[in-house]
């Protein structure tokens, strides 16, 4: 089994330390695959920022799972894309249908590591103040809110 090794990455003249791992939910009703991501201030380990990317959460986004839904990639790709379903037949009939994949987030690339950190640091994690970690749970709707500069991806 791969171990996985902390990177290092800087932002505003702090240090972070993060990794991402590919998981399996054992209870779910949709998709048991998640992608989770880790992040420590350097000399702060107890209060990590943890996001977990699962692809059940599409059931609880805004968007119409019948057109559209973010996919989680395989174990050792960190890629999370967004899929849109677009009938083909006149009348919207539903099959066949034409999958076309139109956006894609790598969480091995340190700039998407950069925007999630900057992100949840101005939304309220404050690992130098907490001694718990920041958990997310549900990470895949932060997708659509963060506004990923284009060429990061």
């Amino acid at each position: 089994m791969k171990k996985n090794i902390l990177r290092k990455i800087k932002i505003d003249n702090e240090t972070y330390l993060w990794k991402r791992l590919h998981l399996h939910l054992t209870n779910y009703e949709y998709s048991k695959c998640v992608e989770k991501v880790v992040i420590y201030l350097e000399g702060h380990k107890k209060s990590p920022l943890q996001l977990s990317f699962r692809e059940e959460d599409n059931l609880t986004l805004k968007s119409d799972i019948e057109k559209e839904k973010w996919r989680v990639g395989y174990p050792d790709d960190g890629v999370i894309w967004l899929y849109k379903y677009e009938s083909p037949l006149p009348n919207n009939k539903p099959y066949p249908v034409n999958e076309q994949q139109t956006v894609d987030i790598n969480l091995n690339r340190p700039a998407v590591i950069a925007e999630l950190i900057r992100y949840f640091l101005h939304k309220d994690w404050k690992p130098k103040e907490s001694t718990r970690p920041y958990i997310i749970e549900n990470a895949l709707r932060f997708l659509e809110i963060i506004a990923l500069p284009k060429g990061i991806t």
